[in-house]
């Protein structure tokens, strides 16, 4: 049975982004009628996200089914190791854009795990005043093989942090380590580079997707996935 995501749905939530106050790119023609913060970008390719695929996973290896590992730049993996589509994704986890484009995209790494992979980079916002806590705190979640675990929580939280201890407890995390880890300075490097890498590929909102070099939006996205993923 075919199992497609409602893409009223969906289109709801590329109609909507959370932003950033920057010069904005020209829109698509579809899309600049709806106002859209997320720009679709350069109508050509542009400069792929700097990451490489490890063989190596994390501990688990799974999320839910679903292979999960890390590039040997250490950002997480959702899916294949050798996938028919990469996907790149930007992401500020106060967002509730990028909450809702997050399960979506999830959902189709879930329905195809060996045609697709999810690559994560971390790009909060300075409007969300979380965004940066919940990025330390699923980076760090991540040090302990609980990176795409964590995740839904960190989304659903909004504006009412969850707490390092809560957290630890329900994803079985090592307390201490997970506290040290997320107080530390070398962790806030590993986000500063996520976002230096967004900053480089002219991301302007989020969530903001890569595929092949091409920088897109949830509703491209989700076209371009129908076309090239058989359900």
């Amino acid at each position: 049975m075919r199992i497609l995501l409602p893409f009223s749905t969906l289109a709801l939530v590329a109609l909507a982004a959370c932003s950033r106050p920057a010069p904005q790119p020209k829109l698509s023609r579809v899309l600049a009628a709806e106002r859209i913060d997320v720009p679709k970008g350069a109508p050509g390719p542009v400069a792929e996200p700097e990451v490489r695929v490890s063989a190596v996973t994390a501990v688990p290896t799974d999320f839910e089914g679903i292979p999960i590992g890390v590039t040997v730049d250490g950002r997480p993996t959702l899916g294949s190791d050798a996938p028919q589509l990469t996907i790149h994704m930007f992401s500020d986890l106060q967002c509730p854009y990028c909450n809702r484009a997050h399960f979506q995209v999830v959902e189709w790494v879930r329905r195809h795990p060996q045609e697709l992979q999810l690559v994560f980079f971390h790009f909060p916002l300075s409007r969300h005043k979380y965004a940066a806590q919940y990025a330390r705190e699923a980076h760090c979640a991540g040090e302990q093989g609980k990176f795409w675990h964590v995740l839904g929580d960190l989304y659903r939280a909004g504006y009412q942090p969850i707490g390092n201890a809560a957290l630890a407890k329900r994803h079985a995390l090592d307390l201490p380590s997970f506290q040290r880890c997320v107080a530390a300075q070398t962790t806030q490097q590993a986000i500063d580079r996520d976002l230096a890498e967004g900053n480089r590929l002219q991301v302007r909102g989020t969530p903001t997707f890569f595929v092949d070099g091409v920088q897109m939006n949830s509703v491209d996205l989700e076209n371009l996935l129908r076309a090239k993923i058989k359900e």
